[in-house]
């Protein structure tokens, strides 16, 4: 009899660990789930921040480079800047997805044609300018 109860015991007992091992396995799945969700999410964030820097950055240079006085001299080094920006942006689109974008904005670059409508659409595209910026660029280009 006492054999029994013994058995029965173990029995019991081995079951109540096998199960908390499963309660374990399945809460550090789940963890582990979570955390590369939160990496994921975090990478995608820190992608999009540095394609908005970029293109910042490009708008930025680009506008400084045409409001310039036609007196003043563009250095190397200042010219060298403003299509180092434009390039890192047009990298950037590829990057993300924006293929189009990026061909077009590499196109501009090479020919120096329509630039400005170019960073208009990919800041439109990007959501970080209203539709707006689509038509004034265009009319400013046509100027």
């Amino acid at each position: 009899m006492a054999i029994l109860i013994f058995t029965c015991v173990t029995a019991l007992a081995t079951l109540l660990y096998g199960f908390a091992t499963l309660l374990l396995w399945h809460e550090s799945k789940q963890d582990r789930k979570q955390r590369e969700k939160q990496f994921h999410e975090e990478l995608a964030g820190r992608k999009l921040n540095e394609l908005r820097s970029a293109f910042y950055e490009a708008w930025g240079y680009w506008s400084g480079h045409k409001a310039r006085s036609p007196r003043s001299i563009t250095d190397a080094l200042q010219a060298g800047r403003v299509f180092e920006a434009l390039i890192r942006l047009e990298c950037q689109l590829g990057l993300n997805g924006y293929k189009d974008e990026a061909n077009n904005l590499g196109l501009s670059v090479i020919t120096l044609t329509g630039l400005d409508r170019q960073l208009a659409e990919v800041g439109v595209a990007l959501g970080l300018l209203p539709s707006e910026y689509r038509r004034d660029g265009a009319a400013q280009q046509a100027v």
